[in-house]
């Protein structure tokens, strides 16, 4: 088993195109899908090749650690947009209208890690029109997606609405594939191509094996769907316990498996929180400082992605230690 195209196997992509097919009703061509070494390889290769040395950026905070540390390897300005619990840690379209010219893309996550937060479908709309409008490269993060809470609302990819936004998905999440390094991008064909180029020179080509076990999840849709109802299960006893132990200020996910929790009332020190939990209790949970420079002191992030076995112990041990 050697190496495949940089672009990863044609048998691959065709199983993402009945994907989108399938899941979002949108039709797509192979040749606008791209297999990577995992969503990071996504992000790494599509900033390489949409922007150059200097050009700024917009990030949202609370947000993944990985944008902003690839940002500034590659020598990119980072124009912050902060969103806060008050709002749902939503951003609000006067924070997009108002943009300055200078920003050349935005990256936008729904779900969102830390939060769980996600974009409604109409203001995904406007937010798109808007960066039309401003000529900003939109790249959406979509790793989450699939693991949704609104029962009653279809997710949506921008995919739907805009041919020349940049689409970063993985294998690591819905479907359980967390350490196979496989995820995958969606754009234009000329884009593709420019990326093929550059994932050549920096990693020939994704995991063969990984590949061929991916190519595998698309007939379980079922069984990922159920995955997904037991993380709603241990959602709801989370925001519950979480109020007896006197955790009781966080934001309930829409999607994704985590609980972003407010801890200000317990320390000015989220990294030192988790720390001490490590430690005292053998208990890991990632500080908010991570993922927001600002805010992030002031709250920690917890996976319920777990057993709930796991997540009923840990509890009660966090419940005497507080």
């Amino acid at each position: 088993m050697g190496y495949t195209e940089s672009i990863g196997l044609l048998e691959l992509r065709k199983e993402i195109v009945k994907h989108y097919s399938i899941r979002y009703n949108i039709n797509i061509n192979v040749n606008q899908v791209a297999i990577t070494s995992g969503a990071s390889a996504s992000i790494l290769l599509s900033l390489m090749s949409l922007f150059k040395k200097g050009d700024t950026i917009a990030i949202v905070s609370p947000g993944y650690p990985c944008y902003l540390n690839i940002l500034k390897s590659l020598n990119y300005k980072v124009f912050n947009i902060q969103t806060t619990i008050e709002k749902g840690f939503n951003i609000d379209l006067n924070q997009i209208a108002s943009l300055p010219y200078k920003v050349k893309g935005l990256i936008l996550a729904s779900p969102a890690n830390p939060t769980g937060a996600t974009i409604e479908s109409s203001k995904l709309k406007e937010i798109n029109n808007i960066c039309l409008k401003k000529n900003i490269t939109l790249i959406s993060d979509e790793i989450y997606q699939g693991i949704n809470y609104h029962k009653n609302s279809k997710e949506q990819s921008l995919l739907s609405l805009n041919s020349n936004g940049v689409i970063i998905n993985s294998f690591s999440k819905y479907f359980l594939m967390t350490g196979w390094r496989l995820g995958w991008i969606i754009s234009n064909r000329k884009h593709i191509e420019k990326i093929s180029r550059i994932a050549m020179n920096i990693y020939l080509s994704p995991s063969s094996i990984s590949q061929y076990t991916a190519l595998e999840t698309f007939k379980y849709y079922d069984y990922f769907d159920n995955v997904v109802n037991g993380y709603s299960q241990k959602r709801n006893y989370l925001k519950n316990r979480l109020k007896e132990i006197g955790l009781n200020n966080f934001f309930i996910p829409n999607g994704a498996f985590y609980f972003y929790i407010n801890i200000s009332k317990f320390t000015k020190n989220s990294y030192k929180f988790c720390e001490e939990m490590v430690n005292d209790l053998n208990i890991t949970t990632a500080p908010g400082i991570d993922f927001d420079s600002k805010n992030g002191n002031a709250y920690i992030r917890i996976s319920f992605a777990g057993k709930k076995n796991d997540l009923v112990t840990a509890l009660n041990k966090i419940e005497k230690w507080l």
